[in-house]
């Protein structure tokens, strides 16, 4: 990070929770990105998989748009993958450039099925849970 951003950080909590904030959003929509890009899917082939526009798919993508932890769900479930979130503490020295939270998308290994309007888990319920 820049050491303006360092001495903006420790100025106040407000700020420091931020630059928390929007390094989250970036790490986010950046995963969603590089896992769009490996499966060459386009915002308006998402979109589609999506039922949404491909407007609200560059809104989330930019970050101008709040994404809630649903549509994390169904971005991924559109792309064949899960998220896994982890959390840490910072640094104790500022904030540092690295991730406050680790960010990945990957295949999911749960899998479930459909009864009417009931999604549950065929196996690994612990996993599920």
């Amino acid at each position: 990070m820049t050491d303006f951003l360092d001495r903006w950080t420790t100025e106040n909590s407000d700020n420091a929770r931020l630059v928390a904030q929007e390094r989250l959003i970036t790490q986010v929509t950046e995963a969603i990105w590089k896992e769009m890009e490996d499966a060459g899917v386009t915002k308006t082939e998402l979109s589609d998989r999506m039922g949404t526009s491909k407007g609200y798919i560059s809104q989330i993508l930019s970050g101008s748009r709040n994404m809630t932890l649903r549509t994390l769900a169904d971005i991924c479930f559109a792309l064949g993958r899960e998220a896994n979130i982890s959390l840490r503490r910072p640094q104790a020295e500022g904030w540092i450039s690295e991730s406050i939270a680790k960010v990945t998308l990957g295949r999911p290994k749960v899998r479930y099925k459909r009864t009417g309007n009931v999604v549950s888990p065929m196996d690994h319920w612990k996993t599920a849970a």
